[in-house]
């Protein structure tokens, strides 16, 4: 069972969001990396069901960012896999808005995107086996990060579902594309 404070919420803006993603070990914060929402072709709004890796970020934003999630981050009381949410308004000013747990749906993503296993990663966080040397090893070694695009999925009536209402909550698969490279499901 997902816990109410790891269930994605469903927003919709006309302002994007930025999700900033890191691992904290208790003492230092690990860049995961910064997905970005994608504008929704049909309502021309952004949605939390739609985003990208890595966000395309102007650099003085990025550094923004970076900062201000790692040090906020950095104050939470447990080691774990966190998520900072920011709206970004016109000028490229980023507003933080909520720090919490990576949500499952996002450890997914990550998880295909970085080619490293987050679930694997934050149970050896917990049972005292991390390696912050180890993580960063494996993040640098011989990889190459293309973009990708996330779209959750609903297929309820495959499922024999009915009356389901798509909510980030309720997504039951997604698809991912990367740049240059074919999609997976």
């Amino acid at each position: 069972m997902i816990e109410a404070t790891q269930i994605p919420k469903n927003v919709v803006s006309s302002i994007p969001t930025l999700e900033f993603n890191g691992l904290f070990d208790g003492q230092v914060v690990y860049q995961l990396g910064v997905i970005g929402e994608l504008k929704d072709q049909g309502v021309g709004k952004y949605q939390t069901l739609a985003k990208r890796y890595p966000a395309h970020l102007e650099s003085d934003l990025a550094t923004k960012v970076t900062a201000t999630s790692e040090r906020v981050i950095s104050q939470q009381d447990t080691p774990g896999l966190y998520q900072v949410l920011y709206q970004v308004d016109g000028d490229a000013e980023g507003v933080r808005e909520d720090v919490s747990p990576l949500t499952a749906p996002d450890i997914a993503f990550m998880t295909k995107v970085l080619g490293m296993n987050l679930t694997a990663i934050w149970v050896r966080l917990m049972i005292g086996r991390f390696s912050g040397q180890a993580l960063v090893k494996a993040s640098h070694e011989g990889t190459t990060y293309h973009d990708a695009i996330y779209r959750a999925h609903f297929p309820y009536a495959d499922y024999h579902l009915t009356n389901q209402k798509s909510a980030p909550a309720t997504v039951i698969g997604a698809q991912i594309e990367r740049a240059n490279k074919g999609s997976e499901q």
